[in-house]
């Protein structure tokens, strides 16, 4: 796993990105890196939303979540992966310290979304922090229809992937990221 994940990282995060997206902030979240006892990665079905945008194939994420940055990360996270995935039987294992930035796809024109309102378009991506968690329940504890907590759906399908077939499915604006993740949380995952 070590030589697939292999990438050199800069740690930390620019407050404001002057790219595609001119001088907006980064929205301060948390990732979920939710591993079974097998070590697989559990990752979602996502679609389009506002300017997260995904493409045939690379459909498939890892939970997170908007928080306030003072906010305690673990608890953010447990809370996220609630309203995500309604999984409450987890085993805290780690959380990185740093934050990560990644931005969101070129080609988005925030300008043009704002009128739909979408609660991402005045950022020109995210920022994060991420915890590791043991799943210990019964898969019929996940739900992801979002029922349980009256927000849109965030996934329409899932599965419990290796670290391969994850990194292959994963959304490709975020693969820099899921690199770093992997490889911080890589004793966990198979």
């Amino acid at each position: 796993m070590k030589q697939l994940y292999a990438a050199s990282f800069q740690a930390g995060f620019d407050i404001v990105s002057e790219g595609e997206h001119g001088k907006l902030p980064y929205r301060p979240n948390v990732g979920i890196c939710l591993l079974n006892t097998d070590g697989h990665v559990w990752m979602g079905k996502a679609k389009t939303s506002g300017p997260e945008i995904v493409t045939p194939g690379r459909e498939w994420q890892m939970p997170q979540g908007g928080i306030e940055e003072t906010e305690d990360i673990v608890e953010a996270a447990r809370r996220e992966l609630w309203e995500e995935t309604r999984a409450t039987s987890v085993e805290f294992l780690a959380a990185t310290t740093e934050w990560w930035s990644y931005d969101f796809p070129a080609g988005f024109d925030s300008a043009k979304h704002k009128e739909a309102g979408h609660k991402l378009n005045s950022f020109c991506g995210q920022k994060q922090k991420w915890v590791a968690f043991r799943f210990t329940g019964t898969v019929d504890e996940i739900d992801i229809t979002a029922s349980h907590t009256g927000e849109p759906q965030e996934f329409f399908d899932w599965d419990w992937l290796d670290a391969k077939t994850a990194f292959e499915r994963t959304v490709s604006y975020k693969m820099a990221q899921y690199e770093r993740v992997f490889a911080a949380f890589g004793c966990y995952i198979t």
